[in-house]
């Protein structure tokens, strides 16, 4: 497989979006299933079920838009601070590249779609992974078990889509986690496709159903409740 020097180039295994902002990028997204979307198709979203989405895929209801919320804003800020880390950080382990507003999208799979965070070459050995980064604010004891020693299921989800569009080798998530106003944690989660091939599997199965069956076909799929 060859990509030339930047990872941002269309290949046989997914084309380059390139939006000229973010207003753009936003309405691209709305052209398939995202990453952030990938939970929800499966029921495994807990602020969004599998219905919501099919309204929003098929015309039914608009999707919310949180730009404003302030989370959403030091998420959006924050982003290029922790990305800057990160390559500070593992600068002897890692090329890290990045281009705003993209989106891939998948050629064997064309209504998967993905925006990353950063894309990734192992120096060493020149394998390909994506980079996600995170902000979260960590408020009851159950949310610091969730990153304890694992990512949380939605998010993790949305790596694996990341994998699939991308056909890469392996996932880094950055991960700040704020506990108050006086103390923050960074956090890097490392996956290795390998280790997870069958959740990619069964992840591209289920999302081909909700698409074919569902989207496509208009036909409003069975709830799913997600669990807390």
């Amino acid at each position: 497989m060859r990509y030339g020097k930047s990872l941002y180039q269309s290949n046989d295994i997914y084309t380059v979006h390139d939006y000229k902002n973010r207003d753009e990028w936003l309405k691209g997204r709305v052209k398939g299933i995202g990453g952030s979307d990938s939970a929800a198709a499966i029921g495994k979203n807990p602020w969004r079920t599998n219905v919501d989405l099919w309204m929003i895929k098929t015309g039914r209801k608009e999707q919310a838009d949180i730009s404003d919320a302030v989370q959403v804003k030091y998420g959006i800020e924050a982003e290029d601070y922790l990305r800057r880390l990160y390559q500070l950080d593992h600068s002897d382990c890692y090329e890290v590249q990045y281009i705003p507003n993209i989106v891939l999208q998948s050629t064997n799979y064309p209504y998967m779609l993905y925006s990353p965070d950063g894309l990734l070459i192992e120096k060493d050995t020149g394998r390909k992974g994506i980079l996600e980064i995170k902000t979260t604010t960590i408020m009851k004891s159950w949310d610091k078990e969730k990153w304890k020693d694992q990512i949380p299921e939605n998010y993790f989800i949305q790596v694996l889509h990341g994998l699939i569009v991308t056909g890469f080798d392996f996932i880094e998530l950055s991960a700040q986690l704020k506990y108050d106003q006086n103390y923050s944690q960074r956090k890097t989660y490392h996956i290795e496709k390998d280790e997870v091939i069958e959740s990619v599997n069964f992840l591209k199965e289920e999302l081909s159903i909700f698409w074919n069956e569902y989207v496509l076909a208009d036909k409003e799929p069975g709830l799913i409740i997600p669990e807390l």
